[in-house]
């Protein structure tokens, strides 16, 4: 059961999740170096911004929940067992583990990213291909900030703040609630961005119970952002 700190906590990761919105608007109208353009400038501001807040946000959460944090923020085993989730179509076979599910889910989140995102984002307008070189670059350093604030708040943050107080299939749920929600304001964006992040959050916070680590999390979701950046960025 929840106390009144658990509540506490939990309002904490909301609020900061939904925050990213907003910082989100600001970073729009920065412009930190001229030479550069808005889109790249904009993600600077934005990642400096949220990678201090989750720095801040991570001590926090080690100085109150010492021993969930320090259970959870680890690399974790990759190759752990995988809890079967018939109605989710998680079926593994006795040989198969996290490091099997891990890998062949990162390949077809991947593609599915890829197709809502030209979809949403590339389809009907015209992009920059020959900055591919450039644009893979910012995408891979703005990935890695943005799957690391992500899941630190929402993934992290959820597990160590629930675990204990609420069942380990629960806790998933609460996750997907939070960052599918917030996702519709996001890129994947509107009802598909919000049933792809919203099942993305369940998988993830699931991987992070079961291999008491956060490697598959924020490495599937980085090969995520990777891609969405690079579709950012090449429009022009």
């Amino acid at each position: 059961m929840l106390k009144p700190k658990d509540i506490f906590l939990l309002l904490v990761v909301i609020a900061l999740t939904f925050a990213l919105v907003p910082i989100g608007i600001w970073a729009n109208g920065v412009v930190i170096f001229d030479n550069l353009p808005q889109v790249i400038n904009k993600q600077i501001a934005y990642q400096s911004v949220t990678l201090l807040a989750t720095i801040l946000f991570l001590l926090f959460l080690w100085g109150v929940k010492r021993k969930q944090f320090r259970e959870y923020f680890r690399k974790g085993d990759i190759s752990a067992e995988i809890l079967p989730e018939p109605m989710m179509g998680i079926n593994p076979k006795p040989t198969e583990n996290w490091y099997h599910f891990g890998r062949n889910f990162a390949v077809i989140i991947s593609l599915v990213t890829a197709v809502i995102i030209y979809f949403q984002l590339l389809w009907q307008n015209e992009t920059s291909i020959g900055n591919m070189p450039s644009i893979l670059t910012f995408s891979i350093i703005f990935a890695l900030s943005n799957a690391f604030v992500e899941e630190s708040i929402t993934r992290l943050g959820v597990v160590v703040v629930l675990k204990g107080r609420l069942r380990d299939k629960t806790i998933p749920l609460v996750s997907a609630l939070i960052f599918g929600t917030v996702h519709y304001w996001g890129n994947p964006g509107g009802i598909a961005g919000v049933i792809v992040a919203g099942f993305l959050g369940w998988f993830l916070a699931k991987s992070i119970l079961e291999t008491r680590g956060i490697f598959w999390a924020w490495f599937i979701h980085f090969l995520q952002d990777v891609i969405i950046f690079s579709a950012l960025l090449a429009i022009k």
